[in-house]
């Protein structure tokens, strides 16, 4: 007969279904079930709460919950619930058995328990904070059937391995979250830029582009993409692409720019590196670049607050940038706005470490073929 996993190893095996889970909805509410099993609990539900104004933003529900029990909850039964005192002075990595502060007298005078609970089969909770942001904290409370004993201290020894890998799970799954909500609002700025904009890996495999963009590569003489990789209409720009993004895409990471589609008014097509830590990059290891298209008759005004998001730049360097774009000098710029040499220096600095350019030359061309 088999033997039963030992409870460090049962804890493995639940983290590594939440650190699965990080960026993978369904296998974080398979982690918290698994979790869930093993300490004998039948239902559970996870929530954020804002600290500011109460509110839930998000919630994770056992597949076999009753949802309309949790809307009946929620509408009846929340404010009167005893146990959201005790959770509320948990620590983060911290839980509670809720038998331990309350005892049987009030829980049968409880309408929590006596009521709601009991009409769902469900009576003993524990409770646990996986995250406290300062702003937001995660609560996962588990509840076991009316007819199981109370919680004891084998889920309690379960519970004190799996905390420090659930705590650091919840940390990154709420970071990843944070970054692909700021991820769709990147895109969406890129979207109302006057250029087309496309993410690519150093194939040239296209991982986004802007309407503008996909439609430059739909109908343009000078570009398409097919089978989802971008590709010049003649052999010279083709490889002239292919060399720039092997060199955005290396440890030199350097920008390039040149023409496409001939004369006498040619499309210019910017390559820049595009860092990992940006936002855009959706912490993925390949190296990728950003490629913007400059079209002559597409010309527009410029929304300011679009390129520092598009190109992850502060708002003092946009404004350097905007003004070298339009003839300044560098001591120009530090007396108009009253700043020192030694900061417009550093402004500068960033500008080509954010943007890829190693020349002012450089930096001046990425911004006109913006504007």
């Amino acid at each position: 007969m088999a033997t039963r996993a030992s409870l460090p190893d049962r804890s493995r095996l639940i983290a590594a279904r939440l650190y699965e889970g990080i960026a993978a909805p369904e296998q974080w509410q398979a982690g918290l079930g698994l979790l869930a099993a093993e300490v004998g609990g039948q239902a559970f539900q996870q929530v954020t709460v804002n600290l500011r104004d109460g509110s839930v933003p998000d919630s994770v529900i056992c597949d076999a919950a009753p949802l309309h029990k949790f809307a009946e909850y929620a509408e009846h039964y929340v404010r009167d619930d005893e146990r959201l005192t005790l959770f509320a002075h948990l620590r983060e990595g911290s839980f509670i058995l809720d038998h331990e502060h309350l005892d049987r007298r009030q829980m049968s005078r409880s309408a929590v328990y006596a009521d709601f609970l009991r009409s769902v089969d469900l009576r003993h909770t524990l409770c646990v904070l996986q995250r406290d942001d300062g702003q937001t904290r995660d609560y996962l409370g588990i509840m076991r059937p009316v007819d199981h004993r109370p919680y004891g201290e084998r889920e309690r020894a379960l519970l004190e391995l799996v905390m420090p890998d659930m705590v650091r799970a919840a940390g990154l799954r709420a970071r990843m979250r944070q970054l692909q909500r700021e991820a769709l609002l990147g895109r969406a700025a890129l979207d109302g830029l006057p250029r087309g904009v496309a993410i690519v890996d150093i194939r040239g495999r296209v991982e986004y582009a802007n309407a503008r963009a996909e439609r430059y590569l739909r109908v343009s003489p000078w570009a398409s993409a097919k089978g989802g990789m971008l590709a010049m209409r003649d052999a010279p720009t083709q490889r002239r692409l292919q060399a720039a993004l092997k060199q955005a895409c290396s440890a030199g990471r350097k920008a390039d720019l040149f023409p496409a589609g001939g004369s006498p008014a040619p499309a210019w097509i910017t390559v820049l590196p595009l860092d990992a830590t940006h936002l855009l990059a959706g912490l993925r290891d390949t190296p990728l670049a950003m490629l913007i298209f400059s079209v002559p008759a597409d010309s527009l005004p410029l929304d300011a607050r679009l390129i520092i998001q598009a190109l992850d730049i502060t708002p003092a360097e946009a404004r350097l940038a905007h003004a070298l774009a339009t003839g300044q000098t560098l001591k120009e710029f530090a007396a108009a706005h009253a700043v020192s040499p030694e900061t417009v220096r550093s402004h500068l600095k960033n500008l080509f470490r954010k943007t890829g350019c190693r020349r002012q030359v450089e930096l001046v061309q990425l911004i006109r073929t913006l504007a």
